[in-house]
């Protein structure tokens, strides 16, 4: 790779996905010019990378126009989604984002809105084969509990990143008052807790430019710390969700890795996926699907299995991958980071706001 390649990456914060990108391309930093983006000044990436802006809020109208614009100043030639907002409106906008030569390495707009909204995405899970947890709308929860029985758990059916507004519910009157604490506020669904917490596993998933399986990842979660969310002791067990902050094991599963190889190719991802499954009585059964690269892009990137460099030298680049040859069987451990920044540097980061006139 002689000439550098422009890679833009948004959404950079300290345990954003977007800084995990970030991490991830600084491991083979002599490929790339790195161009970061984030909302907000104290964002951690914005000091690793080697240009850095401020930028509107996704859903500003002034958003995809301040993309246009970076794009121009700094010659972009990749923009990798580091936050789901930005995500959605970069997808919904791809062909104004495109037409300047721009690759959008993400799935085509209706795969991320479907994988967006768990109550289609259950569906889909039923209609193609796959095992994906009983799940009822929340007129619907009565019926589930004869099905399933307690504890169920609560969450939004759209925008539940880090496990926001999640909770496990042991009787019906925390299931009236979960419904009632959300009303007009957000649409949830109530679904059967699956398996166990020391069943749970994160899985990364690569689609190439043609369409085929490259190679996939597997992380036995360890739910401690940051990685614990909701969790509770009832009728003598144990029951906990995870956050969005990942750390484990890397390990060989091949019966995780067929199917959620088989679900990305499937499903129309284009490029990364990310899969949250457990292990239950039923088999592999499918919590989340992510048409985007993860919190746990970097770890993946430490031990040879970088996404963002794989992808991009495919999409853009096109080269070939057979299987990766990576570190598994290792344990990842997280930890919080600190970096010093001068107020000087911080107050003078540029911003854009919109495309020149």
């Amino acid at each position: 790779m002689s000439k550098l390649v422009t890679v833009l990456v948004t959404g950079v914060g300290g345990r954003s996905v977007g800084h995990q990108i970030l991490h991830a391309l600084t491991l083979v930093r002599e490929k790339y010019r790195l161009i970061a983006t984030d909302v907000d000044s104290f964002s951690f990436g914005l000091y690793q990378a080697d240009a850095a802006y401020i930028v509107p809020r996704a859903d500003a109208a002034d958003y995809v126009p301040a993309i246009g614009e970076l794009i121009n100043r700094e010659h972009v030639q990749v923009i990798l989604p580091g936050t789901e907002p930005e995500l959605r409106a970069l997808v919904a906008n791809r062909e104004t984002v495109e037409k300047a030569g721009v690759l959008l390495l993400a799935s085509a707009l209706d795969v991320v809105q479907m994988c967006s909204n768990k109550l289609r995405l259950y569906d889909w899970l039923q209609r193609n084969g796959f095992i994906a947890p009983r799940t009822a709308n929340a007129g619907n929860w009565h019926q589930l509990i004869q099905r399933t029985g307690f504890p169920l758990v609560g969450k939004p059916t759209e925008e539940t990143g880090g496990s926001r507004n999640v909770a496990i519910l042991t009787n019906e009157g925390e299931v009236e008052r979960y419904l009632e604490e959300n009303k007009g506020s957000r649409e949830v669904l109530l679904q059967e807790y699956v398996g166990s917490p020391e069943q749970e596993y994160t899985v990364g998933v690569m689609i190439s430019k043609s369409g085929e399986v490259i190679d996939s990842i597997v992380m036995h979660r360890k739910l401690v710390g940051l990685s614990l969310g909701a969790s509770r002791q009832w009728e003598g067990r144990n029951y906990a969700l995870s956050t969005g902050y990942s750390q484990g094991t890397i390990v060989k599963h091949p019966q995780i890795q067929e199917t959620c190889e088989q679900l990305a190719a499937s499903i129309g991802i284009q490029g990364p996926a990310n899969i949250q499954c457990r292990l239950s009585g039923r088999g592999v059964t499918i919590l989340e699907v992510h048409p985007r690269f993860s919190g746990t892009t970097s770890i993946r990137g430490d031990v040879g299995f970088n996404e963002p460099d794989t992808l991009i030298r495919n999409y853009v680049l096109d080269e070939s991958f057979g299987r990766l040859q990576y570190q598994f069987d290792v344990a990842a451990i997280r930890a919080f980071q600190t970096q010093i920044v001068p107020l000087k540097t911080m107050n003078n980061l540029p911003k854009v706001s919109s495309a020149r006139r």
